[in-house]
């Protein structure tokens, strides 16, 4: 019998090489794979069912490894684009969903970027907590107010339907 031994979180790069790779074993998969509803591997898949399930949302707006790649993409969006806020949201949606937000999407981008960037303004010690998730510093020549409302907006396209399903 196959006995079940979690593996060690690695540190420093090994820890961002292990989220590629998943251990699978045959007692069962690993929980993120559950939540994203992984086929039963007993039978061939051909094509994978399309599936949207609250978990999805649960995984990808909550996951320490999806929290920590938010405030990263964050990080890599504000400094080409100079610190402006709009052009980042803008840029960071095109590389979440590989189009451009339409008039509509962008004036709602827009806001949500302002509409956190005023709660942050106002409530420093937790755009310190969110920028603390993960184990990778956090740049230190970006404003940390300007890069805690992206990553919360960021963080909510991860779980955006185009950004999760590939069409």
């Amino acid at each position: 019998a196959e006995s079940f031994k979690p593996e060690k979180i690695g540190s420093g790069a090994a820890l961002y090489r292990r989220s590629i790779y998943t251990y699978w074993r045959r007692s069962g998969p690993a929980p993120v794979l559950e939540a994203f509803d992984l086929p039963n591997r007993v039978v061939c898949t051909a094509k994978r069912d399309t599936t949207n399930t609250p978990l999805h949302a649960l995984v990808l707006l909550n996951g320490t490894q999806f929290v920590e790649a938010s405030r990263v993409l964050a990080e890599n969006v504000l400094r080409p684009n100079s610190n402006n806020l709009s052009a980042a949201i803008n840029h960071a949606f095109f590389i979440l969903t590989s189009r451009h937000p339409d008039e509509d999407e962008q004036k709602i981008l827009i806001q949500m970027v302002n509409d956190q960037h005023s709660w942050y303004e106002s409530h420093p010690e937790n755009a310190q907590e969110l920028l603390g998730v993960g184990q990778k510093s956090k740049s230190t020549d970006l404003n940390e107010t300007d890069v805690a409302s992206l990553a919360t907006v960021i963080n909510g396209l991860f779980a955006h339907d185009e950004s999760v399903v590939k069409r």
